[in-house]
């Protein structure tokens, strides 16, 4: 509150409340100076300028510390009212903070923006943008949008107002996009993204994204103008120092005006397609990794988009491929967020089949990749390896996997486990490896594998002689090595009493291995085990 600077009175009481040693103190002292302020208010003595300030400061201060302001809203409507700057930059600043659109007393301050767009001051006009932006709702924007479009689009506003105006017209379309059309607002944002002023260009292409996200069709003439400022930014033609970022030209702007491509499904004039797919080339293939790392963000919010870009607008494979070979250089890159980033982007590009073979070239670095530290890229890397499996490096994937299990954290562990049981199922080779990759991921994570999973296996093994002898011997051995999970009695207890005679001279084992369990075992796999020993014991 630096325009507070030189009221005592305020700086006294924020002293105070900083001062007080519990809650309670703190809240007796606001009901106090609240009390104070409501008595000064409706005193018949009039209130200085000072005076007025104050207070309204003082209120402001209660209100950003989470207490209830009920009162002081016309005092603040009134100083917006007021010919003197000062006294209207606090009540601006106070409508902003303490009202919303669903008051009355909103309406009252509408007259009054409405002059302060109108006059020629731009610092009024500029505190009725904000203040718009701020507290708009459907009323601002009918009685307000038309004025505030004047602002945006005629050549003799100043650019500060220009900006604001851009970001004001936002705001009002997001609570009523009905206060532009189409037909006429589509060539005014053509002329607004040919600005050489770059302040005024990023709001424009804020405003761009907010309207084509709402509902691209009709703005397709402002395509052309887009790839113009991409051309524009990418080479660094005209860009003032003071939008260059360690030596990048405005990379806001970079990533917004790629952004804005992402809302039209295709870009139809060949010229405008063959200048765009020369930037998002260069792009791609001059990607430096600098030590610096605000610069490297920079870049990589550039790059990242990018490449997101070329799979919307579906470009060609080979432009692909790079982009895959760019991706697995990213995934093995110590900052994390660069690695999820690039697990992301091949988890999205794996989606087009012709870049699985580059994809699965990769496939080492992603395994790494899920015993990494950070949860978010473990569980990047766990899509990402489900959706690159297939029927030539299932069984590789699968095992992978099945290993992973035994360390992965509680949190990923349940839908590893179901993305195993899916892909042992989708992919099997055989009817013998689903088997053993059922059994051991039941092993492996019990608590996680539905019944209806041990079912399938007990359902398979029964119909297929070829397999019981294998399954039995296989539970068997688990139960040997110690394996004790609710789910593997049941399904160990189902085979075995089954089929356990196959396995020659092994029936007491499988009595003593099933009897050391009993005790512990549910009232359900306790009728299994005991059906199992009445089985074993006619045989």
């Amino acid at each position: 509150m630096s325009t507070s600077g030189g009221y005592r009175g305020l700086q006294n009481f924020i002293n105070e409340i900083r001062q007080c040693q519990s809650k309670e103190q703190e809240r007796a002292r606001i009901d106090k100076e609240l009390a104070n302020i409501r008595t000064k208010f409706k005193s018949d003595r009039g209130l200085s300028s000072y005076e007025k300030k104050k207070y309204i400061w003082k209120l402001l201060y209660i209100y950003v510390l989470g207490y209830d302001v009920e009162f002081g809203h016309m005092e603040a409507v009134a100083l917006i009212s007021s010919t003197k700057f000062s006294e209207k930059q606090v009540g601006y600043i106070a409508a902003s903070v303490l009202l919303h659109e669903n008051l009355e007393f909103v309406r009252l301050v509408i007259n009054t923006m409405q002059k302060d767009l109108l006059s020629r001051d731009e610092n009024y006009q500029c505190m009725a943008l904000t203040a718009i932006a701020n507290m708009g709702g459907r009323e601002f924007a009918e009685a307000l949008s038309g004025e505030v479009l004047k602002l945006l689009t005629s050549s003799s506003t100043r650019t500060v107002v220009r900006k604001k105006a851009a970001l004001c017209v936002l705001r009002l379309f997001r609570r009523n996009p009905d206060i532009v059309s189409v037909d006429t607002f589509a060539l005014k944002l053509c002329n607004l993204l040919q600005e050489r002023d770059l302040g005024v260009l990023l709001s424009s292409m804020s405003l761009l994204c907010g309207v084509v996200s709402h509902d691209p069709q009709g703005y397709e003439v402002v395509i052309p103008k887009v790839v113009g400022v991409l051309e524009r930014v990418a080479k660094g033609i005209d860009i003032p120092q003071d939008y260059t970022y360690y030596g990048i030209p405005s990379p806001w702007l970079h990533v917004k005006a790629l952004r804005a491509l992402h809302y039209f499904p295709v870009i139809e004039n060949d010229t405008v397609w063959t200048k765009l797919q020369e930037i998002l080339r260069r792009t791609i293939s001059s990607a430096p990794i600098d030590k610096n790392t605000n610069k490297n963000n920079a870049l990589h919010a550039i790059l990242f988009e990018s490449i997101s870009l070329m799979m919307h607008l579906n470009m060609d494979s080979e432009v692909l491929a790079q982009c895959v070979t760019l991706l697995g250089k990213f995934v093995s890159i110590k900052e994390p967020n660069i690695r999820y980033l690039g697990l992301e982007n091949m988890s999205r590009l794996s989606l087009v089949p012709e870049m699985m073979s580059t994809i699965k070239s990769h496939q080492e670095q992603i395994v790494l990749s899920l015993h990494d530290p950070d949860i978010s890229i473990r569980r990047r890397a766990l899509d990402l390896l489900y959706r690159m499996c297939d029927r030539d490096n299932s069984h590789e994937v699968v095992d992978q996997l099945l290993s992973y299990l035994t360390t992965a954290d509680f949190a990923i562990r349940e839908e590893l486990a179901l993305k195993i049981a899916i892909l042992s199922e989708r992919f099997a080779s055989s009817l013998k490896w689903y088997i053993d990759v059922i059994i051991s991921l039941i092993d492996k994570a019990g608590d996680h594998v539905s019944d209806e999973v041990w079912y399938r296996v007990v359902q398979i093994v029964t119909n297929n002689e070829s397999l019981q002898s294998h399954a039995a011997a296989n539970v068997l051995r688990k139960l040997q090595d110690g394996s004790s999970h609710e789910t593997m009695l049941k399904l160990s207890a189902y085979i075995l009493g089954e089929f356990g005679q196959l396995l020659q001279g092994s029936g007491r084992d499988i009595f003593y291995l099933l009897k050391d369990r009993l005790g512990s075992a549910t009232v359900l796999t306790k009728g299994l085990i005991l059906s199992a020993f009445a089985k074993i014991a006619t045989r």
